[in-house]
């Protein structure tokens, strides 16, 4: 991961920060889709993160909020002096490629005068950013690399009245939770989701109000999945970017924190050096040289005929097995720029010999540690 604020785009590119835009993809295009009103401020507040990804001769897209119509700021997310000329060029760079954000764009008042080139969403990234994408990573990472078959997450689909779909999922439920130690909880995730959105921590026999919930998410959403919980030590992401010719090369490494309940709370502004040498004390060197190389693969073919290009970050965890630790080689795809690039950007630019303090991505501010 590189960056240059001295550097110039040939086209003008128009970043968006369209967070929570993941749940926005299981709606066809043609659905109406409204962010909650929390998800909203999110996207107008923390819209300034963005400068560390724009170039000077960039723009960034401030959404509307109430009484504040929606408008242009600078790469640096400063007002602008003038407008852009009529009819100069944008590619559109939005944090996560969905439809509804594509729609908001070509119906911006704001972005009227100018030409806007839009991502296309195609098949093959629709299929890798449901989280089934991510589970045939870890089938394959079992069966290639020799990880613990219990890792496997187990699907449910909708049956053909919530009646069936009860059955099926009380089933497998019941078999998960039978299989686990005493005590033990069971993880229920949802099919488009990120940060640690739409995963919920449940019991490992299921309570009547955690079982009417899952089965009315399986209803809504077509599917929903079970894992075993596992004892978390540490999080940490393998970050990927591709590029135009189709190739995904591996950029960088990401350690971050969690809440309890699983929501990204920051990452640590190591240096790539540092990162790497703090995993590889928790995960043999060559173990995680293999991952890499498999995760490039998978993500290769998995995009083939995509028009997608950017970042992709594939979620870890160390955690606890027993009396020793062990690599979870994949929690979670995210296909699109992640806060790991944001804070490794931020790290070279603020901080270049690293710091061994924590820090937050602060909503309007960028980074405060």
């Amino acid at each position: 991961m590189t960056s240059s604020s001295a550097a110039v785009s040939p086209t003008a590119r128009l970043w968006v920060f369209n967070a929570g835009g993941e749940e926005a993809l299981r709606l066809p295009a043609q659905q109406h889709y409204s962010p909650s009103r929390e998800v909203r401020r999110l996207r107008y507040e923390a819209t300034h993160l963005l400068r560390l990804l724009a170039e000077q001769g960039d723009y960034l897209y401030l959404p509307a909020l109430e009484d504040s119509a929606a408008r242009l700021l600078d790469h640096e997310g400063a007002e602008l002096p003038r407008p852009p000329e009529a009819g100069t060029v944008l590619e559109v760079r939005p944090w996560v490629l969905e439809p509804h954000i594509l729609k908001e764009l070509a119906a911006a008042p704001c972005l009227a005068p100018y030409r806007l080139l839009l991502p296309e969403l195609d098949t093959p990234y629709c299929r890798l950013a449901h989280r089934r994408g991510c589970a045939g990573l870890v089938e394959r990472c079992c069966r290639e690399l020799g990880y613990p078959e219990a890792l496997r997450a187990h699907w449910v689909e909708a049956g053909a009245d919530r009646a069936e779909t009860e059955w099926r999922l009380l089933e497998l439920w019941r078999r998960l939770g039978s299989e686990q130690a005493a005590g033990a909880r069971l993880v229920l995730k949802r099919p488009y989701s990120s940060s640690g959105r739409g995963v919920q921590l449940v019991s490992a026999l299921p309570e009547a109000r955690e079982l009417s919930s899952a089965v009315g998410s399986c209803q809504r959403l077509g599917s929903v999945s079970l894992e075993p919980y596992w004892q978390v030590e540490a999080n940490w992401a393998l970050e990927y970017e591709r590029l135009e010719t189709g190739a995904v090369h591996f950029v960088g490494y990401s350690h971050f924190v969690t809440s309890e309940r699983g929501a990204y709370a920051g990452n640590v502004l190591w240096t790539q050096q540092q990162l790497g040498e703090r995993l590889t004390t928790l995960v043999p060197e060559r173990e995680l040289a293999a991952l890499i190389v498999l995760h490039e693969a998978y993500l290769s073919e998995q995009l083939a005929g995509s028009g997608y290009v950017g970042y992709i970050g594939i979620d870890l965890f160390v955690y606890r097995r027993g009396e020793v630790l062990a690599l979870h080689p994949a929690v979670e795809i995210n296909l699109r720029c992640t806060m790991g690039v944001l804070a490794h950007r931020a790290q070279l630019r603020d901080w270049p010999e690293g710091s061994r303090e924590p820090f937050t991505l602060d909503y309007g501010q960028g980074v405060r540690r």
